[in-house]
């Protein structure tokens, strides 16, 4: 008699913890050695068209289909006894999904691994949010950067444009004079020539990361404020390891240095000193060897609100040197 009340309260336990499984706005399953499902809560049947009989006892492989790959050595590690936690696209019955999973080693008593237990937040809404603040942002980006061009861009035209006026009022009075304003107007057309060259760089996508030289890449974006440097007062030192190469995606690096300089060059309205260096550096997490660039002002400075909203959105990124 005591033995059947035993059975009966285990099986009320199960009961309720189905019951709450159920009510969680999350994706709930337990998954064995095999790779197969022991449990899938209401959350789990319903995004992926099947119900209990149709998941209880199933290949992990088979209910996911396609998505399995996303899932499969994260489940095999959980397996091998490390937690996991990461995002994933997953196909659904109301399409693609992102996902924040956590894949969570069951043991036993002797301490060995019986089971994952798989827990996953729908975050579908929340990335496609930042997809839509990463667009806001960059575009922006680039019209702050085009503002900047076509402020470098004008300069020299409106001297080529005085200079022809001087060789049309001169040329037949001194043509030496006039050879000197045409040499002159030469040399303001090649600066825009470059500007232009530069400007394409930005925007030209690779399917790669490639090798670049760090001096060249950040020389390519002073480039485009040499004209609002010398017209600002501010003083500019360069201290470049000119040998450091990097594997990385050009455009992109040169799109995070622009912003860079161009935020320095607006704290400094009245003039100042624009620092920038570059320096090998060392990820401690992983032991990579890579680059420190460091871009210093003697500008105001961002303001609380400002230096809050930017350490929200801020991002680090890495770069590692070729080998040798």
């Amino acid at each position: 008699m005591s033995q059947s009340t035993v059975w009966i309260e285990h099986d009320q336990d199960a009961l309720r913890l189905r019951v709450i499984a159920d009510t969680l706005p999350a994706y709930v399953a337990y998954v064995d050695t095999d790779l197969r499902y022991a449990m899938a809560n209401r959350m789990y049947e319903e995004q992926f068209g099947r119900g209990e009989r149709e998941i209880v006892g199933r290949p992990v492989a088979e209910v996911l289909g396609p998505s399995f790959e996303n899932v499969a050595a994260r489940l095999r590690a959980a397996l091998a006894g490390e937690a996991q936690l990461f995002e994933s696209p997953m196909q659904t019955v109301e399409g693609e999904r992102y996902l924040l999973v956590r894949h969570i080693p069951d043991r036993d008593l002797a301490g060995q691994v019986r089971g994952v237990i798989v827990h996953g937040i729908d975050i579908t809404e929340r990335k496609r949010s930042e997809q839509v603040l990463l667009q806001t942002e960059k575009l922006a980006a680039v019209g702050r950067l085009a503002s900047s061009i076509a402020h470098e861009i004008n300069n020299p035209l409106e001297s080529v444009v005085n200079l022809v006026y001087l060789i049309e009022t001169t040329a037949l009075e001194d043509a030496e004079q006039a050879v000197r304003y045409a040499h002159l107007a030469q040399q303001e057309l090649a600066r825009v020539s470059q500007i232009a060259t530069q400007t394409l760089r930005f925007f030209k996508q690779s399917t790669a990361p490639k090798l670049a030289n760090m001096a060249e890449l950040i020389e390519s974006v002073l480039t485009l404020y040499s004209g609002r440097l010398s017209n600002s007062n501010i003083t500019l030192e360069r201290q470049f390891d000119d040998t450091m190469q990097i594997l990385c995606f050009e455009g992109e690096v040169r799109q995070v240095l622009n912003n860079l300089v161009g935020n320095a060059l607006d704290a400094m309205r009245l003039g100042g000193r624009l620092l920038v260096r570059t320096r090998r550096g060392f990820d401690w997490q992983t032991g990579r060897i890579g680059c420190r660039i460091t871009i210093a002002d003697t500008g105001e400075g961002m303001s609380p609100a400002t230096l809050s909203r930017s350490s929200r959105h801020s991002s680090r990124r890495k770069a590692s040197p070729a080998p040798g």
